[in-house]
């Protein structure tokens, strides 16, 4: 079985945390690869999301040097509503030879209740989690999720992420500096595209 990481997200727009925790997964769980897969029409954002081509050229842009996180674009193209429970179930009969572990953080993990078929979700993969804040409660959680679904739930030992990409957004409105939160191919094409600043 080949250990395949998948970190999704919305990555309006993607940014150095979200490369450093795919690192981290990648290397704490000896993963074969971590595919980043951009989100097509993810149903918990609301409001105005980045196209989701552009979104994922950013991703594109973001990995081109990385020889083990790869972008995925499996959901870019979709037209309705891009749930986990469905897309794991379709990769596992697609790649049967995956064993899938499937990054997320620890608020998702807290909302893992309200998701469409958690219990699908956690049939599909590893959940791998990393901590959103430094908090004694984060152990305490992975193991109430463990017993209510019987799932297999890991902890990524990541440092934790003090940026967002809201956060970078409304930087860019504010003509602000994210050099140091963005790599620098992504940062020329926010400025190229006039991303953000509306």
């Amino acid at each position: 079985m080949k250990r395949i990481g998948i970190l999704g997200g919305t990555f309006d727009p993607i940014h150095r945390g979200h490369i450093e925790l795919a690192c981290a997964a990648l290397c704490e769980y000896k993963l074969d690869k971590v595919l980043v897969m951009t989100g097509g029409m993810p149903p918990h954002k609301r409001g105005e999301i980045t196209d989701a081509f552009v979104r994922h050229e950013m991703v594109e842009l973001a990995l081109v040097n990385e020889e083990k996180i790869i972008p995925y674009d499996y959901e870019v193209s979709k037209t309705e509503y891009s749930y986990t429970a469905k897309t794991l179930t379709e990769l596992k009969k697609i790649h049967p030879d995956w064993e899938i572990y499937f990054i997320i953080g620890e608020d998702s993990l807290y909302d893992l209740p309200q998701w469409y078929e958690p219990e699908t979700v956690v049939k599909n993969c590893i959940l791998l989690v990393y901590p959103r804040d430094n908090n004694s409660d984060f152990e305490k959680l992975i193991a109430e999720r463990k017993e209510q679904y019987r799932a297999d739930i890991r902890p990524i030992t990541a440092p934790i992420v003090e940026v967002s990409s809201t956060d970078i957004r409304n930087r860019v409105k504010l003509g602000e500096d994210i050099t140091n939160l963005v790599p620098d191919a992504v940062v020329a094409f926010i400025k190229e595209k006039g991303l953000y600043t509306l």
